[in-house]
């Protein structure tokens, strides 16, 4: 969604925001039954043309990238421009913009197939359970192969699409194959891996955000904006998630209550969730401007070691998830704001280095420069990647 902002169009993530805070707010009062009579096409409906909205900005997006690529070859033609950016090689912004572009059409075109059969499950009856979810089977088991196979993701990723598929087969075991009765599997056990799954995200989440407050990760503004808002939305999923599956099925005295906090909840997590990608989004828009959709480079330190000089990962650039690019770069007495004394509890957490050493994780993604012979050669084939991209 990152490219759709080069449009003067509303932002993306505003129109996503809206359709789906309002889908869920009337899915939440039908099934709380304060609104029971309300008719389910009309309950999906912003969600459907929030797709349709979305559409038209990557239309509209890959127009102004297109005007935008010609206008800089136009410019990179003239001998008398002085401008830095008119010497800008932008095929990796337009790599990345089609890698966007292609990764959340597809994305929004299969949630949008899974709401069309939801839709045709609720209203007629006949579709199973695990039918109205394959297109949420497709998402989640490629992002699943994705991380195994191509090992593009964090682990901590993966199990987190583990733990999304346990449900999915626990929901439709339960709903589609006879296994209804709580004592072999109730709704207490479907949610469950949810549950864990959003608390591993809210622990990735203030991993991330403490990271910045001691030095490690560099948010910028936006980022650290985002950061706050995604935990806290996570947090107040998790409450939700915990009265849905406990206090409303009891219909209490004070079942009435507990309905309308149900449905106040469910469109502000949506809210928070939006407010923050956009954030992110705007962000992210502004540094493919600036650097032409570049990569940063940061150069690596050397350390003399017994097979000779050896080049480590001090500091770099990673892609998160929702965060988009972050930086960091390895805390010590400088970057950090801690006491000395405690600078102990954030090497476990947090890669440490004194001002003449460099910490010995970063051996494991070394390349030795050619200078001693065959020993160091058989590594010169390692790569620096970064640790720590979280989910």
């Amino acid at each position: 969604m990152i490219l759709t902002q080069t449009c003067s169009h509303p932002s993306p993530q505003l129109i996503i925001t809206i359709g789906f805070a309002t889908t869920v707010g009337l899915g939440m009062a039908r099934w709380t039954g304060m609104l029971p009579n309300l008719p389910y096409w009309i309950v999906l409906l912003p969600s459907w043309l929030s797709h349709f909205g979305l559409l038209g900005c990557h239309v509209a997006s890959a127009r102004a990238l297109s005007i935008f690529i010609a206008e800089a070859n136009q410019k990179r033609q003239r001998q008398d421009s002085t401008d830095h950016l008119d010497r800008t090689e932008y095929l990796p912004l337009l790599q990345r913009a089609l890698k966007f572009g292609l990764k959340t059409g597809l994305i929004s075109f299969c949630i949008f197939l899974f709401e069309v059969l939801v839709y045709l499950r609720l209203v007629k009856g006949t579709m199973s359970l695990g039918v109205a979810l394959t297109p949420i089977w497709i998402i989640v088991v490629a992002g699943f192969l994705d991380g195994i196979i191509c090992k593009t993701q964090h682990f901590v990723r993966v199990v987190c699409w583990a733990l999304l598929f346990a449900s999915m087969v626990l929901a439709v075991l339960k709903a589609d194959h006879g296994f209804d009765d709580d004592d072999v599997v109730s709704w207490r056990m479907v949610i469950s891996p949810v549950v864990a799954m959003l608390s591993i995200s809210s622990a990735a989440l203030i991993y991330i955000v403490y990271g910045h407050q001691v030095g490690y990760y560099r948010l910028s503004e936006a980022q650290l904006t985002a950061g706050i808002l995604y935990s806290v939305a996570t947090l107040i999923c998790i409450l939700l998630v915990a009265t849905m599956s406990e206090v409303i099925p009891n219909d209490g005295e004070d079942a009435g209550d507990m309905h309308i906090f149900v449905v106040a909840l469910a469109p502000l997590i949506m809210v928070l969730v939006g407010m923050g990608a956009w954030a992110v989004s705007r962000d992210e828009f502004e540094r493919l401007l600036q650097f032409g959709g570049q990569a940063a480079i940061h150069p690596m330190r050397l350390r003399l070691e017994r097979l000779g000089w050896n080049a480590v990962e001090t500091k770099g650039v990673t892609n998160i998830p929702m965060f988009g690019e972050v930086r960091y770069a390895p805390l010590n007495k400088v970057t950090t704001s801690v006491p000395v004394a405690e600078s102990c509890t954030f090497c476990v957490c947090y890669p440490y280095e004194d001002e003449d050493e460099l910490p010995l994780h970063s051996v494991d993604h070394s390349r030795y420069i050619p200078s001693v012979p065959s020993q160091i050669s058989a590594r010169t084939g390692d790569t620096a990647t970064h640790p720590h991209a979280m989910t």
